[in-house]
């Protein structure tokens, strides 16, 4: 099992596009707003160019000025038409914002079942090479040819893809979701030709006349560790599949080894299929709650942040950094059965992987001293076994 630290990271990922999409639409209100007051000769009379320079600099600063408090009050110096279009510009934001929201957390829920599905995926590829296996020798067979080679297509007879292609769980999974390879079947021939038969692992596995269940474990290990996850031509069309795939990659294969390592003969059911989630409804109300509240305390936190970040202007730290204070802050507020200390933890451990080297001091630093402030202030509260009761 994987505990929660990538549904922190996809939370992260997710927060990281919507401040970008967020400061791009920023920028596109306020260029739709400078249109609505740039002269046409087509249709202005270019004898009020004056004028409606005059309206454009108003409408742009008011624009500038209100868009966080979303509101503009009337005043008789403004003219209407201003008024009216710098007021529906922050409206249409704000509007685009929420939208976003929506559109970005759909994305991040959608993104982590993707990786239970990606996983799944990956546990049918040798039962795919398996079945290509099959084909070649029935071809080999009917070919009227020298048979030279010691090649005793192992794949065949190897229980460990048998108890892959008959575990109930993952059939249903398959089935469930509508998981094939049919579309790629041409891509894992030619990868079969060209990548296994001529990798030296696989070879030496199939010049063994009968292999042992340790050789046929070990092959399957081989395969994913070795070719799957570090071919040149099959990272390139991970790669295309999957957008995330430079922080996947490490949590897929993490989970298929996993299953390999606990594969065992004796059982009723040798294989047990993996979860990106220990308990997957309360993960993943987890997942939704640090996430909505990174968003709708955003302003709380900025100004938190920037109120200990001495010497730092907050609009000017890394990005990133920004969203993993967000994101420990949201968890310590939010989540009362997580210890403090773990979630500082978990986010230094994610800031070492995703962020400048000098970050880990400075996260440290910051979350150290807002989480005994915001304790003391009875903001941050924990209850249940091993913590304190500060309801």
């Amino acid at each position: 099992m994987l505990n929660r630290r990538i549904l922190r990271i996809k939370a992260m990922q997710a927060l990281y596009s919507f401040y970008t999409t967020r400061e791009s639409l920023v920028e596109v209100m306020r260029d739709g707003l400078k249109e609505k007051f740039t002269p046409h000769p087509l249709t202005h009379d270019m004898s009020d160019t004056e004028e409606i320079d005059g309206h454009r600099k108003l409408a742009l600063r008011l624009y500038d000025d209100h868009l966080k408090d979303r509101k503009i009050q009337p005043d008789e110096s403004i003219p209407a038409v201003v008024f009216d279009e710098t007021t529906g510009a922050i409206d249409a934001y704000y509007k685009e914002v929420k939208s976003e929201v929506s559109r970005t957390k759909k994305s991040m829920l959608d993104a982590a079942h993707k990786l239970q599905q990606d996983y799944l995926h990956f546990l049918m590829l040798p039962g795919e090479f398996q079945f290509i296996e099959k084909q070649d020798q029935e071809k080999k067979q009917l070919a009227y040819v020298p048979k030279n080679e010691v090649w005793h297509y192992n794949l065949q007879v190897n229980p460990v893809i048998d108890a892959i292609n008959s575990n109930e769980a993952l059939q249903r999974a398959i089935t469930a979701h509508s998981l094939s390879w049919q579309a790629h079947n041409a891509m894992l021939k030619e990868w079969y030709r060209t990548i296994l038969k001529t990798d030296e692992g696989f070879i030496a596995y199939q010049k063994i006349k009968q292999p042992s269940p340790k050789e046929h474990l070990d092959l399957l290990t081989h395969l994913f560790k070795k070719i799957l996850f570090r071919n040149d031509l099959m990272l390139s069309f991970w790669e295309q599949e999957d957008l995330r795939w430079a922080e996947n990659h490490s949590i897929l294969k993490s989970m298929v080894v996993k299953t390999l390592q606990d594969y065992n003969p004796e059982l009723q059911e040798p294989i047990d299929l993996k979860s990106i989630s220990i308990n997957e409804a309360d993960d993943f109300e987890f997942f939704e709650t640090i996430f909505d509240g990174a968003i709708k305390e955003d302003s709380y936190f900025e100004e938190l942040i920037g109120q200990h970040a001495k010497n730092w202007d907050i609009s000017r730290l890394a990005m990133i950094d920004r969203i993993i204070l967000k994101l420990a802050l949201a968890e310590m507020m939010t989540c009362r059965s997580i210890p403090v200390k773990v979630t500082i933890n978990e986010f230094i451990e994610i800031c070492k992987l995703y962020s400048t080297p000098k970050s880990k001091q400075f996260v440290n630093g910051i979350l150290d001293v807002l989480a005994n402030q915001l304790t003391s202030e009875g903001i941050i509260k924990k209850t249940g076994r091993g913590l304190i009761d500060n309801k």
